[in-house]
């Protein structure tokens, strides 16, 4: 595509230049232009040749349009600056929040196993109280001696 484009620039400023020397007798003349506003007085330009003119008018035109066209390649870079940075604040968010959602899921699968290890526990003391009936014992507690 870039190489279209630079043939296509080509074959247009070989047109320019068949055009300016196929008229260059035409185009040398002097012109003068005017201007007659109603509220300043009028006017008038130095002869000029037209070529010049045209030549002018294109160069304008060219910087008109690469200023338009730097205006815009700067706001898109603004734009996607503040893109950039709002991207990474909310990647910085859900980091913050992963973690966070990772220590709570391990607090409540260690939770759950606890309460699961006491549950059992106290089923297991409960089973084996209800098969073994405490012997009676006939020694004394050493604690309250």
């Amino acid at each position: 595509m870039r190489y279209l484009k630079m043939l296509l620039l080509v074959v247009l400023v070989l047109l320019a230049l068949i055009f300016f020397f196929q008229n260059q007798d035409k185009l040398s003349q002097d012109l003068v232009l005017s201007l007659n506003l109603f509220f300043i007085p009028a006017m008038t330009s130095f002869p000029l040749p037209f070529y010049f003119i045209i030549i002018a008018a294109f160069f304008l035109g060219a910087v008109l349009s690469l200023a338009i066209h730097v205006w815009d390649k700067v706001h898109l870079s603004a734009r996607l600056m503040k893109n950039k940075w709002r991207i990474a604040s909310l990647e910085r968010e859900v980091d913050k929040l992963q973690k966070k959602l990772e220590d709570e899921s391990s607090r409540n699968a260690f939770l759950r196993t606890t309460q699961a290890n006491t549950h059992d526990d106290k089923k297991f003391s409960d089973t084996t109280k209800k098969d073994h009936p405490p012997d009676n014992v006939a020694a004394s507690d050493p604690d309250r001696s």
